[in-house]
């Protein structure tokens, strides 16, 4: 049954965990997993009642600068067909513009943090018919700025549009060098529990932060996050960490 949005009501804001190419093609359990709580995201989005007008979606993967390019040769081979939408993309850049925020248009495709776990959510037999607005986040580690995009984005839900985050909860490509470069199977072991306590730590951090009722409150904790030692463990950079926040609810971006 179709999920119906009363006029009084804003529409949903998700955050997803982009994961890799190798989501597409690489059989395991972890990503059996990542692909179920995908598919049912994008169900429910297709759903929708009344039609959103677009999904605005930002991606760790598409600061303001160059865009990120998978690892991976054979996915350039890959093809995501979906609807674009200037003129909605033109009412999004204005709103920010109108709101402080510096903006600038700009032509150029979706990363793969957006294709590669929308090929997951909306397969060929169920496509998305929903046109995409891809915006950058800040180039740079500031998150109260970031925050303060998803404050002005998140008054776009009141006009038919649906907001998407893809980043990760846990981004640290240098931990998973050090567990690859570990010289023995015992370090290697130790260095993976050694990073896995960490992660297990911000993520609990993180989530009492974002679950908190008041929005002050979300503010002050996700702010507070910047000064943990997990933090810049599990975000070198800040791009994938960009966490939600609005007035209304705990979600996350």
């Amino acid at each position: 049954m179709p999920s119906t949005v009363q006029p009084s009501q804003a529409y949903p804001a998700y955050f997803i965990g982009h994961a890799g190419v190798g989501l597409l093609f690489n059989e395991s359990s972890n990503n059996k997993t990542v692909q179920d709580n995908l598919r049912y995201i994008g169900k429910e989005i297709l759903s929708l009642s009344p039609r959103p007008k677009a999904l605005i979606v930002f991606s760790g993967h598409f600061e303001a600068g160059e865009i990120h390019g998978p690892g991976v040769i054979e996915v350039y081979e890959y093809d995501w067909p979906h609807h674009d939408a200037p003129d909605l993309a033109v009412q999004v850049w204005s709103h920010l513009v109108k709101a402080g925020i510096k903006a600038k248009r700009v032509e150029r495709g979706v990363d793969h943090g957006v294709w590669v776990p929308f090929k997951v959510m909306f397969p060929e037999e169920t496509p998305l018919d929903i046109p995409v607005v891809q915006v950058s986040t800040f180039h740079g580690y500031d998150l109260a700025s970031q925050i303060r995009l998803g404050e002005v984005v998140g008054a776009l839900r009141h006009e038919g549009y649906v907001i998407l985050g893809s980043g990760m909860a846990v981004h640290s490509f240098a931990s998973i060098d050090e567990i690859r470069s570990a010289l023995s199977e015992e370090k290697r072991e130790a260095t993976s529990a050694k990073v896995l306590a960490e992660s297990r730590a911000f993520d609990t951090h993180l989530r009492e932060a974002v679950t908190k009722r008041a929005a002050k409150e979300r503010r002050e904790g996700l702010l507070k996050l910047t000064e943990l030692y997990e933090f810049k463990r599990s975000h070198p950079t800040v791009e994938t960490a960009i966490y939600r926040h609005d007035d209304t609810v705990e979600s996350l971006m």
